[in-house]
């Protein structure tokens, strides 16, 4: 870690230095400054008053604590502050001369040239873990960071010169950046976390800023077929080479014909469709995105193909759970906004039963209210205060389907074994946070999971 500590010691250039956040990134950041520069003045500001009983934190005396309810007051205080990817500034002016900054920011400073960075409101995770997959397997040292694994500055002594790094950006981390990796993936652009940004049209900007500092030696791939993402990518006039992808042939864009992926340079690889473990159209765009990924390194693109088939889907994004009493229960967690519901619904020809609801963040769901109208599902069990708004305007277009509420995910599965015929699938994808119920959307699965299991012997 010594060798880069030239590059963060004129980062901070003698300024007053704040920690926004101490969650896991912002824990990092500190041990990261703390181990380089042992006599750093370093304040950290945090809601969790109990920080401050950490005997380890105790015994540093350059460390100084702004804590509880009026933990944003140190904010405009410090010259260079590095923020938690959760906290939200939404509407807060900049000092003059203040810096906003963040662990990914200066992160991706440290290692642009060796990162593959990834975004898009959904599929993230899927995507980075599966070109962190066709990497290893390819026998390329690879490390994964970011939301869906460790803070980037935890892996530091362990990125060498032939490192890739693949690193899942959430629209939080890329906000504040002014640096950008060497290639950027956006997979799409919904709206999605309009809790946290002044408008919708921040956040998109927030996501841009992936490529937004990209050089004439960098790659920038995208989904053409997101018409939203296509013109802000047009607008942004990135400098990278362009590789957009999308699902049937476009003019310069890499896509799906029968059984072979076209790239953008017209390479054709022939691929076994029904031996990818990835179920769904939108997943077979992120495949392309990981494909082109590929390219862009200089990778032989068909002995990627095989490295596909071996790829484990992650939890919680169209899992199949089992099927008990002749119902294949899939879990869907995952799906927090309408236009991911909606692909995963689109799935499964046999949907009979759909779980929807939670967490209400203003999302507007009149894109969903409309697709089910034009295509029903026998059955809606709806949850939280989204299902209520859902219910609500179902109502007012009358809905002709069976619908059912429920507030506990027990009732919900006792109910789903109930209405959902032999034969067909009952599916978690509820267009909404889990922030009202549960602890995240892994939680929310994992029960739904274990109601699942728990109650099938009982039936």
């Amino acid at each position: 870690m010594e060798q880069y500590k030239a590059k963060i010691e004129a980062e901070i250039n003698g300024r007053s230095v704040l920690i926004l956040g101490f969650g896991r990134e912002g824990r990092s950041t500190y041990k990261t400054l703390r181990s380089l520069f042992p006599k750093l003045e370093i304040c950290v500001s945090d809601q969790n008053v109990r920080l401050s009983e950490d005997k380890e934190l105790q015994n540093d005396s350059y460390l100084s604590w702004v804590l509880g309810e009026g933990y944003m007051k140190a904010l405009p205080l410090f010259d260079l502050v590095y923020k938690t990817p959760g906290i939200s500034l939404s509407g807060y002016q900049k000092t003059i001369n203040q810096e906003i900054s963040s662990q990914t920011d200066l992160f991706i400073k440290l290692f642009g040239k060796q990162i593959i960075g990834v975004t898009g409101t959904k599929g993230k995770s899927t995507t980075v873990s599966l070109i962190h997959h066709l990497l290893v397997s390819n026998g390329n040292k690879s490390l994964l960071v970011g939301n869906i694994g460790v803070p980037a500055l935890e892996i530091i002594d362990d990125i060498e010169n032939d490192t890739t790094i693949v690193y899942e950006l959430s629209s939080h981390q890329l906000e504040y950046c002014r640096y950008s990796p060497h290639i950027a993936v956006f997979l799409n652009l919904f709206e999605e976390h309009l809790d946290h940004y002044i408008s919708y049209l921040a956040y998109q900007q927030a996501k841009v800023s992936i490529t937004k500092y990209q050089a004439k030696d960098d790659f920038f791939i995208f989904n053409k077929d997101n018409l939203l993402l296509a013109s802000r990518v047009k607008e942004c006039k990135t400098k990278a080479a362009i590789l957009p992808f999308c699902i049937k042939k476009k003019q310069h864009c890499s896509h799906l014909d029968q059984n072979q992926f076209v790239l953008n340079n017209g390479e054709r690889i022939s691929v076994e469709m029904d031996r990818i473990p990835l179920a769904g159209a939108h997943n077979l765009m992120n495949v392309l995105a990981a494909f082109n990924t590929c390219s862009a390194l200089g990778l032989d693109v068909h002995k990627m193909v095989d490295y596909l088939y071996t790829f484990k889907s992650l939890p919680h994004r169209l899992e199949l759970v089992g099927t008990y009493k002749g119902i294949h229960f899939i879990n869907d967690s995952i799906a927090t906004i309408p236009e991911a519901t909606i692909r995963a619904i689109e799935t499964y020809e046999n949907l009979d039963t759909l779980i929807l609801g939670g967490f209400n963040r203003c999302i507007d769901y009149s894109l969903l209210i409309k697709y089910l109208q034009e295509k029903p599902v026998k059955n809606l069990i709806l949850m939280g205060e989204v299902g209520a708004l859902i219910k609500q305007s179902l109502l007012k277009v009358n809905y002709k389907s069976n619908i059912e509420e429920a507030l506990q995910m027990d009732e919900v599965v006792r109910l789903a074994y109930a209405i959902t015929g032999a034969g067909q699938v009952c599916l978690l994808s509820p267009a909404a946070s889990s922030y009202d119920s549960f602890k995240n959307f892994e939680d929310r699965g994992d029960q739904y999971k274990k109601k699942v299991r728990e109650q099938a012997p009982h039936l």
